[in-house]
């Protein structure tokens, strides 16, 4: 508290006489409080008045009189509002009255206006050191709140921009208190997606419609990954690269990304592989990306980059772990630089498009073509 400002709200006293009693208690009680500044006070009849003090200054106090029950109701209300329940306020009246005022829970205290001022100082000196110790401990929560708020809105910012399995490890070895997140090797399905003929696309376009393009198809691409248990990796660019466990799941997702985006202008090209991956640590102490490094992303990249827009490539790895069976008139075996042997692939958007199956992959997936081979 840097300087005492006392409301004086209809006192049992001429307002002459209130105004000399209301300053010589502000005077000895800043005195008391060793404040610096000249203490303030405020002599009103008028509750308008009162309460628009109230809500424009920093008042440490309220010394009011009790001779109507206005005056009660408004002291009432005042204290129960949260703003103001830490507020002080003495009542002060007449030996005669304060018998009838005893029960008043708004009160702090109810004293005879004829109290010396030396004990008015004396009782209202804990009330006021209590607001004060009151003041600082709201003050300080307050700024605990916003300092959690802004960490959270923090948090919440940086969930967005990594991937849902490097967030739920994080936060695992986060509760262990490590600040590392050891690498792990895995079998997972890998979804990789390019735009071909971006380049061109952005060309001959703003760069705000360029991102809204992009975005357009990435809400299709994240709400089925995630719907379906898989987890987004990372956004290149015009690439994305998603992981799902099971690669069921996987072509499905898959298909199902690419059915949505018929009607949109950007097309991908869709890659679907199986394999071990390992997830690990790359960067340095300053930055690192915890992000899936094996052949099995290197082959997923590659089958999409054979893929036509619109088509989704799955390998033979894929397919058989997926359980799946597929005529062989969907099936391509391509030799990829640096591969020694030729890699199968199937191309399954076509397989389900035409036999009729597509509109539901999600459960017709796992329905066998009856006397196909691979």
């Amino acid at each position: 508290m840097e300087r005492l400002l006392v409301l004086g709200l209809r006192l049992p006293l001429p307002k002459g006489d209130a105004s000399f009693w209301l300053e010589t208690i502000t005077r000895h009680l800043s005195q008391r409080l060793s404040l610096s500044e000249k203490p303030v006070f405020y002599l009103v009849d008028d509750i308008e008045k009162a309460e628009k003090i109230l809500f424009e200054t920093y008042i440490s106090c309220i010394l009011g009189g009790v001779q109507t029950d206005e005056t009660l109701s408004f002291i009432n209300a005042l204290k129960a509002d949260e703003l103001f329940r830490h507020l002080p306020v003495v009542l002060f009246t007449s030996s005669t009255q304060k018998a009838k005022l005893e029960d008043i829970p708004s009160a702090d205290l109810i004293l005879d206006i004829s109290t010396p001022v030396e004990s008015i100082v004396d009782y209202l000196f804990p009330l006021l050191r209590a607001k004060e110790y009151t003041d600082e401990l709201e003050k300080k929560i307050s700024t605990l709140q916003d300092e959690l708020m802004n960490k959270y809105l923090l948090i919440d910012l940086i969930k967005r921009y990594i991937p849902r399995t490097v967030w739920e490890r994080a936060n695992s070895f986060a509760e262990e208190q490590t600040i590392f997140i050891p690498e792990y090797e895995e079998e997972v399905a890998i979804l990789y997606g390019d735009i071909m003929g971006f380049t061109r696309m952005a060309e001959h376009r703003q760069p705000k419609e360029v991102i809204d393009l992009l975005n357009e198809a990435y809400s299709v691409v994240t709400d089925v990954v995630y719907r379906e248990g898989g987890d987004i990796d990372k956004f290149i660019g015009d690439a994305f690269l998603a992981v799902h466990t099971d690669p069921l799941k996987a072509i499905q997702l898959s298909l199902e990304i690419q059915d949505k985006l018929q009607s949109k202008p950007v097309k991908f090209r869709l890659g679907v592989h199986y394999g071990p991956v390992i997830r690990g640590n790359v960067g340095s102490d300053l930055r690192s990306d915890n992000t899936l490094i094996g052949d099995t992303v290197n082959t997923a990249a590659r089958i999409q980059g054979v893929a036509t827009p619109g088509e989704v490539l799955a390998s033979e790895a894929a397919v058989h772990k997926a359980g799946i069976v597929i005529p062989r008139e969907y099936k391509r075996e391509m030799q990829f630089r640096g591969k020694e042997e030729p890699l199968v692939v199937y191309d399954v958007y076509r397989f389900f498009k035409e036999s009729g199956r597509l509109s539901n992959p999600l459960t017709n997936l796992t329905v066998h073509v009856p006397g196909s081979s691979n």
